[in-house]
Order: structure tokens, then sequence, then C-alpha cells
């Protein structure tokens, strides 16, 4: 049964109490016996991964260049980062695996140390929920660019607490689903690490068994024997510059506005932050099915995004250039596959322009070398590689589900809307 508490209903055996009553906020460091040049372990603020999905690295290095400003934090505490953006972004961890059992860090850190009555791994999951991330950052206090969370938000947050047994049972079901979520991780970074290897072999060997000879292709490297070398601009229409109409809210009823910042490294569209413009416009920036997109500025400059009318209707903004292919001679999925490769990432690096910020022209990715296997071997190579790319596509999807299922796991049982079986 439930009852009622300070925050509404809570379940039997649960207690409404405040973090500084079960934890210590920045507790107090011990004597240390550590000689300055003894090696220890050392967190930077970049040494943490976004999204609360742990520790990437851990520096080692002498504790004299430590001891003028540090966080000192044991095994198990939680490092809970205290400024702005970092606070936002959930550079926050479960300290675990420190070399001694203690490290250092920076002093944009909290520490939160539980005690008796509060396990590590479910103050981890309480810590990192989108509303208590929500409820300090609306707690800053300092100038712009130099906000922080004040220690006495944290002490001072109520928290649902279940009896120890609960606690332990709870973790271990949140932390099966990112176990789960970080084997998803392994396999599609595998995959993507067969798919890059293979598109190297293809590209430069052809389809296996196609070929018994090979030559140097200059700017590209091998390619089998009987293939071509053209320019880009030889084989598509010309190429056309975006539009330069403002973005405006998305809407459902009007093309989609692709812009720069849409396009992923891989080629794909970002979902998040899509745009709409002014149909008058953009009149005669239609994408078509096979029309590929080059960055053609910036930090992006070299990104391409291939249409395909599973997106929906799209124009185009500025600083992307638009390449129609003849496809007589190329097929627009085999050009796409050619700007993955790393003879296409050096070409890049070789064009850039000095200037302020990287650039390419249309005229320039005119110029673009193109090494033209058959029809019938582009079709193969792209038939290929689109078959691994659809086992990536399926571990994404995948991946998408379980964070939706942990984020919706952990919002019923943290509140205890859904209880969990304890084994005695």
């Amino acid at each position: 049964m439930a009852r009622s508490g300070r925050q509404g209903t809570i379940p039997d055996g649960w207690e409404v109490v405040r973090l500084g009553e079960v934890a210590e906020v920045n507790p107090r460091r011990p004597r240390l016996t550590v000689h300055g040049d003894t090696p220890v372990t050392f967190l930077p603020m970049a040494a943490i991964a976004e999204g609360s999905q742990g520790i990437i690295s851990r520096e080692s290095r002498p504790f004299s260049q430590v001891v003028g400003g540090y966080t000192y934090f044991e095994e198990n505490d939680f490092l809970f980062a205290k400024i702005t953006p970092c606070l936002q972004n959930g550079k926050h961890t479960l300290a675990t695996g420190l070399k001694d059992g203690f490290g250092f860090g920076t002093t944009e850190f909290h520490v939160v140390r539980a005690s008796g009555g509060l396990t590590a791994a479910f103050m981890f999951w309480l810590l990192t929920q989108a509303h208590i991330i929500d409820h300090c950052s609306k707690s800053f206090v300092g100038t712009a660019g130099q906000q922080r969370v004040r220690p006495e938000i944290l002490k001072d947050l109520p928290i649902h607490l279940p009896p120890l047994a609960e606690q332990r049972a709870i973790a271990a079901v949140l932390d099966s689903i990112d176990d789960a979520i970080e084997r998803t991780d392994a396999v599609i970074a595998a995959t993507e690490q067969l798919r890059d290897s293979l598109l190297h072999e293809l590209l430069t060997r052809g389809v296996p068994g196609w070929h018994t000879e090979w030559r140097e292709a200059p700017g590209i490297g091998t390619i089998p024997a009987d293939w071509e070398v053209v320019r880009l601009g030889e084989v598509c229409q010309s190429p056309r510059y975006g539009a330069a109409a403002p973005a405006q809210s998305f809407d459902r009823g009007l093309p989609r506005y692709v812009r720069i910042t849409d396009i992923t490294d891989d080629g794909r569209l970002l979902n998040e932050d899509a745009a709409s413009a002014d149909p008058l416009l953009v009149a005669g920036y239609e994408l078509k099915p096979g029309d590929l997109l080059f960055a053609r500025s910036g930090a992006t400059v070299g990104k391409t995004y291939l249409y395909r009318p599973e997106d929906g209707p799209c124009v185009y903004a500025g600083y992307l250039i638009r390449f129609r292919c003849f496809r007589s001679t190329l097929l627009p999925e085999f050009l796409e596959r050619c700007t993955r490769s790393h003879y296409y990432r050096r070409w890049v690096e070789s064009m850039f322009r000095a200037g302020a910020q990287p650039n390419i022209n249309a005229a320039e990715y005119s110029s673009l070398p193109i090494p033209i296997p058959s029809l019938s071997e582009q079709h193969a190579i792209a038939a290929l590689l689109d078959g691994v790319d659809r086992a990536i596509e399926r571990g994404r999807e995948e991946r998408e589900k379980l964070k939706v299922l942990k984020e919706s796991a952990a919002d019923a049982l943290l509140t205890g809307r859904v209880r969990v079986s304890i084994v005695a």
C-alpha cells in the first residue's frame, strides 16, 4: 500500500528525506600521506562522458601537480558537475576503479558520498534523473559563464528513499538496461568499423573475384585496372548552391529545410531542431531522389548527404551545394560511398583554402576525382554496403528503444510506482 508523505503519495516502507540526511556533500578531506612524486588518479572534466555514461579516461600524474587545487574523492563517491553547461550535459559519474581507492579531480565537481541509509548505485540513478538536473539548473549562482550549483541545493534535495534491499534491486534493474545499451553500442561500433574496412577494400580492390589487375590512380590510390577516373563535374549536371531563405519553425505541411548543421558526419539527417522555410522563397530548391548535397563552408565542410524519398519532401539551404549524377554513368549511391572514403577525406583536407574558415566551392568540388567502375559493379558495391548499413540502423533503433525503456523504468522505479521483487 501507499501512504501520504511530504512529497505526496509514497510506497509503504519508503521515506522522503533530504539528501544531506543520507549522504555527505563535499566531505572533509582526510589527512593524506602522499608524497609529491607519487602517481595518483586525476579526473579533469574532460575525463567524464556526457549523459552520465561514466569515466572516459583516468589520468595518472604526480601528486605535486594536483595539490594546488583539487577535489578529493573515494571509490563509489558520486561526482556531480556543478557548472554550466557540464551540469545539463550530464557530466556526472560514480567514481569506480580508482587506484588505491581514491583520486583527485577538478574543483568543478561536488562530491556526494552515500552513508549507511543510501547505496551508491541507487544514489547514482537518483542524481542523474532529468528532474534533479532541472531543479539544480534553476538554482545557479554566479555571473554568466561562471554559474555553479551551491552544495546546499544538493543537501536540501528531497528524495524518495526505499529500504536498502529495494535500493539494490532497483539499481540492479537499471544497471542491466545500461549494460544492454553498452553492448548494443559496442555492436554498432564494431559494425561501423567493419563497414569502413569493407568500403576501403571495395573502393581499392573492387568486388572480390571481379578483378585480377590493379593500378595506381593519381589522387585516389589503388583501383582495379579497368576502372576509369573522371572529375565529378564531368558526370553530373551543373552544381547548384542552396537557397538563402531564413529557416522557420518546422511544419509537417511544408518541406523540410535541410541546413548544413542538420547533417551528421556519416551523412544522416538529425531529427532534432528540424526546420522549414517559406515555400515562395525556396521554390526550385526541391531535392529529388539521388541528389547529393556537399557542405561548402565552416567546420562541416566536406560532409555529404544523399537525399532519399523516405526523408520526406526536402529543400536545401545555403552553404550546401547540390550535385545530380548522370545515372547512365554514375550511381548516386556509389558516389555517396566515395565521399566516405579515405581518399575523399584526404582530398577535402588538401582543398581547404586559406581564410577565416575552411571553404570548398562548386568549381572545386567539380574537380573531385571519382573512380568509375561499370554500373553493374557500382550496384554490387552499393548493395554490399547497404546490407551493413541496415544492420547498423537496426542497432541504432534497438539502442533508442533501450534508452526509452531506461527513462521510463527509472521514472517508475525511483518513485515507487512500480515495485521490484526482493529475493530473500
